[in-house]
């Protein structure tokens, strides 16, 4: 029998708890204000830890001594001291970090430090983060497009109409704050929820989700990835097997700094800008081969024959690929979105799933020949999948693979997991990237927690879920802002995200469960602090399905 997701206080009440202040000072954290140009109080994560994690806090301020006090009745539970001052660069501050991983019993708590203040209220329970993996699940759920939504969060309904149903490709995800839907990004976002379903799947199997599906012969966690599988179908040449790039609005006279977006006010059901196929590319074709090929071999144990139809859709699709070996690029002239990318990565990537799924001899030949070319970054997003290609093929337990190129990959990945355990130790707010920015950092920060899952399932070293654990305290309030970067969830969450169904429905509260791009803003070095919570900042404020599966993913692997 399923086992429905349920609220329990107070954690219901945390999720999207109110600013806070502390008893020093009317100053918020994050916010600034007459007399407060700066964060003010202790920064630790507003949500929670789960009761083995790695436990810390950042404050700014003299070496003290620390409490950790219960909410119930102030009664301190837990003291100690804070370590040594560190320079945190990205934010011109010397803060100092406080640990607390000892404490393990469950409960709603509050860091306080004398003289410097307090944090926002934590749980530690292990299902601390249940709730918040729904909310990023309706999240995914409520940027569907061509049908009608509807679903409610923490007393606030929330719906939008049923939209573009002119679309020659119905259905799928909304990409980002706009209304396009772009292959390449659409299916880098998918693969990472399958991705989750492999590595949790006996966590995600029985829980049910407020969506239309509830309760079908599916997974409810399947039905929504295939609400996006059904729209890459549709995608697809039928005659030559390869696919177009985007479905996206269009304009003639418009060019790549002319885009014809919908206005930021306008709800998806009120869109009638004429929205076309762009010409087939050779990223998106091969991102469908492998995301396709990795969607059959999920499906195949509930719905073979739908298993196979995905299957011969990403042998088409590779079989393009291979009669097409130079680059078709993607272009964005006339059309929106910035999905600009080149294809070896995403060829990278498709051999390795093919072979995954197929045991294409060939396919296999290709990724081990391009192997050597491709680097195991750290950070990494839609341009670069072939992190995905090397995470599928590490995992595989197919027979043929060249053991001195597993040898190889298997080291670089290791060495990756390691740098951002390292550098999650030394930062002063725990980022498994340290000093690195840019356009959706937040989402790269919750995609971490991939390398580090594998790291953790090859070595069997539970230190890399810790650092994974510690990425979600930083997203959500153990940052400079002492706030959480997720709608709906936490401490002062982000009330103006960059998000047309946020601005446009009249209502105060944004869509919750949505995970914004973060500060980005390379033209200082203190890029940690340029986050503007403001919704026409789509560099810092927007949101983008690549994020939001990323954090579905990192949410996953915490789940009891």
């Amino acid at each position: 029998m399923s086992t429905p997701f349920r609220f329990s206080a107070p954690l219901a009440l945390l999720l999207a708890f109110p600013a806070c202040d502390s008893a020093e000072t009317s100053c918020v954290p994050g916010v600034a204000s007459p007399g407060c140009p700066v964060p003010v109080g202790v920064r630790a994560t507003t949500v929670g830890h789960t009761t083995t994690a790695g436990k810390r806090a950042t404050y700014v301020g003299p070496e003290s001594p620390f409490e950790i006090r219960s909410t119930a009745d102030d009664s301190v539970v837990f003291e100690g001291a804070a370590g040594p001052e560190v320079t945190a660069q990205d934010t011109d501050e010397k803060v100092r970090i406080i640990d607390f991983t000892d404490l393990q019993a469950p409960g709603e708590y509050y860091v306080e430090v004398p003289g410097v203040g307090k944090s926002s209220p934590f749980v530690i329970d292990d299902g601390v983060f249940v709730e918040p993996f729904y909310g990023a699940m309706l999240g995914m759920y409520g940027l569907r497009c061509g049908s009608a939504v509807t679903f409610s969060w923490q007393g606030t309904f929330y719906n939008h109409g049923e939209c573009h149903m002119g679309d020659v490709a119905p259905g799928g995800w909304h990409d980002a704050g706009d209304y396009g839907k772009y292959t390449t990004n659409g299916s880098f976002s998918l693969a990472m929820m399958l991705f989750a379903w492999e590595h949790f799947q006996g966590k995600l199997e029985p829980l049910e989700l407020p969506i239309p599906e509830q309760g079908g012969a599916l997974p409810d966690y399947l039905d929504e990835c295939k609400y996006q599988i059904d729209w890459l179908l549709a995608m697809q040449d039928q005659d030559s097997g390869g696919v177009y790039d985007r479905l996206t609005p269009y304009c003639a006279t418009c060019g790549a700094d002319n885009q014809p977006f919908d206005p930021l006010n306008m709800m998806p059901e009120a869109s009638t800008n004429d929205r076309r196929l762009a010409p087939i590319s050779t990223p998106a074709t091969a991102d469908f081969a492998a995301v396709l090929a990795r969607s059959a071999r999920v499906f195949e144990p509930f719905d073979p024959e739908y298993a196979a139809t995905l299957t011969d859709a990403a042998m088409r699709a590779w079989q393009y690929l291979v009669e097409n070996p130079q680059a078709k690029p993607p272009t964005n002239i006339n059309y929106t979105g910035y999905y600009l990318t080149g294809d070896p990565d995403d060829r990278f990537w498709a051999a390795a799933e093919i072979f995954e799924t197929t045991g294409d001899e060939g396919a296999l030949a290709e990724f081990e020949t391009r192997a050597p070319m491709m680097s195991f970054p750290p950070n990494w997003d839609w341009a670069d999948v072939q992190n995905l290609g090397l995470l599928t093929y590490l995992s595989s337990t197919r027979e043929g693979r060249n053991e001195d190129r597993v040898a190889e990959l298997t080291t670089a990945m290791f060495n990756q997991a390691d740098t951002m355990k390292a550098n999650a130790d030394r930062h002063g707010y725990g980022r498994s990237l340290d000093r690195t920015y840019y356009w959706g950092i937040n989402g790269v920060i919750a995609r971490t927690a991939m390398t580090l899952e594998l790291a953790a399932r090859m070595s069997g070293d539970d230190e890399y879920r810790r650092t994974s654990a510690y990425q979600l305290d930083h997203l959500f309030g153990r940052n400079y802002y002492a706030r959480s970067f997720v709608t709906g969830m936490g401490a002062n969450p982000p009330a103006n995200p960059h998000h047309r169904p946020s601005i446009g429905d009249g209502i105060p509260a944004p869509w919750p469960g949505l995970l914004i791009g973060g500060p980005s803003d390379r033209s200082t070095p203190l890029t940690a602090t340029t986050w503007k919570d403001e919704s026409g900042d789509y560099e810092s404020n927007e949101v983008a399905i690549n994020w939001n599966a990323a954090l579905v993913y990192i949410l996953a692997a915490h789940l009891p």
